[in-house]
């Protein structure tokens, strides 16, 4: 492993930190944890909860921990990693030796769930390529009086692969509105450092 490579990969797990604060034991629970968040797309909140209670931790401390022990064992399974060049990598992120054994032992046991769970996360659904939409207003009717009530037409295309495909839907105002209010939390979200450590890790 060059050391041009280790500062970058050092660089990019920014809230390793976390794991230097915690002892052997919950180092093991929350990688337990790590390795069954690989296992399962979804994992419920509870988890993580009832581990800090378990190990004297916060939860919000279990998550961080969890969060940068998916860094390590992303990047170092990206790298293929030998025995050897994952003690030089962990111990460059200057870990306790006995942090070291305890994360090599899990990243070993579980490299292929680590893999194939990276696997499906990289898979690139569907996405977004052209929106096109009118707004519809009926403006004269007997049964409508002074009642306007206007509507979306949309036309949303998306790209799967080289394949492209077209959907027609109809939404009134107040539907495309809290769709767009959802739409700009989501964005809010993306700029969070929780979602920037994870692009890092996966890309």
């Amino acid at each position: 492993l060059q050391s041009g490579t280790m500062s970058v990969l050092v660089e990019r797990l920014d809230g390793v930190q976390t794991l230097v604060k915690i002892d052997g034991k919950q180092l093991a629970r929350c990688c337990e944890i790590c390795i069954h968040c690989f296992k399962n797309a979804e994992v419920d909140k509870k988890v993580y909860s009832k581990a800090a209670r378990e190990i004297g931790m916060a939860t919000s401390e279990v998550i961080n921990a969890v969060d940068s022990l998916s860094g390590v064992f992303i990047a170092c399974c990206k790298k293929k990693m030998t025995q050897t060049a994952f003690g030089v990598f962990t111990e460059s992120l200057q870990l306790p030796k006995d942090h070291v054994s305890t994360l090599y032992k899990h990243y070993s046991t579980n490299i292929e769930t680590i893999r194939s769970g990276l696997s499906e996360v990289s898979k690139r659904p569907p996405h977004y390529k052209n929106l096109n939409w009118r707004l519809e207003l009926e403006m004269s009717s007997r049964s409508i009086h002074h009642n306007i009530k206007p509507s979306f037409l949309l036309e949303l295309q998306t790209q799967d692969g080289s394949e492209c495909k077209s959907e027609l839907l109809e939404c009134e105002y107040s539907v495309m509105k809290n769709i767009t209010s959802q739409l700009e939390i989501a964005l809010k979200e993306i700029d969070s450092s929780h979602c920037r450590r994870m692009s890092n890790y996966i890309n």
